[in-house]
C-alpha cells in the first residue's frame, strides 16, 4: 500500500519520467548546425525570413505519425499546404534513447537523432551531422 502511495505522489508531482515523454505538440525554438567551420542557427534564419513560422507546430502523435501543423501560424496558405504536404506521411520510430524520422512507407530509413527531455524542453542531436534541434513542448 506504501509503494501505491509513493509512486501515485511522484506521479502527481512530475517527477515520474514519463515514457512517452515525446508525444504531443513541440514549437521548434532553435536548429543549430555547422558548415564549412561555421555554427549557424538555421531556425533563427527561417524566422528572419518568415516570423509566421514561430507559430508552426510539429505534432509528434502515439499512433506512430509525426506531423507539421502550420494552421494556426499566420502563414501564406502556399507556404503553409507546401509544409504540411512535406511531413504528410512522415512516421517516428524509437528505439533506446534514438528516435528516426522516416516516412509510412519506410519508416526505419530516414533522419536519426538522439533526443534526450528535461521539463518541457526536447533536445535532438543528430546522429549524421544534422546539427542539434531544440523543441518547447506546447
Amino acid at each position: 500500500m506504501q509503494k501505491m502511495i509513493v509512486l501515485a505522489a511522484l506521479l502527481l508531482s512530475g517527477l515520474f519520467v514519463n515514457a512517452q515523454g515525446h508525444i504531443g505538440k513541440w514549437k521548434k525554438v532553435a536548429h543549430i548546425s555547422s558548415y564549412g567551420g561555421t555554427t549557424f542557427d538555421s531556425h533563427a534564419a527561417l524566422l528572419a525570413q518568415r516570423p509566421c513560422a514561430a507559430k508552426i507546430s510539429y505534432e509528434i502523435n502515439a499512433n506512430g505519425t509525426y506531423r507539421l501543423n502550420a494552421a494556426s501560424s499566420g502563414c501564406d496558405e502556399r507556404y503553409r499546404k507546401i509544409q504540411e504536404k512535406l511531413y504528410a506521411e512522415s512516421v517516428w520510430t524509437i528505439a533506446g534513447n534514438k528516435i528516426t524520422i522516416g516516412n509510412k512507407k519506410t519508416p526505419s530509413i530516414g533522419q536519426s537523432y538522439i533526443f534526450s527531455i528535461k521539463g518541457n524542453t526536447m533536445t535532438w542531436t543528430g546522429t549524421d551531422g544534422q546539427g542539434v534541434i531544440t523543441w518547447q513542448k506546447l
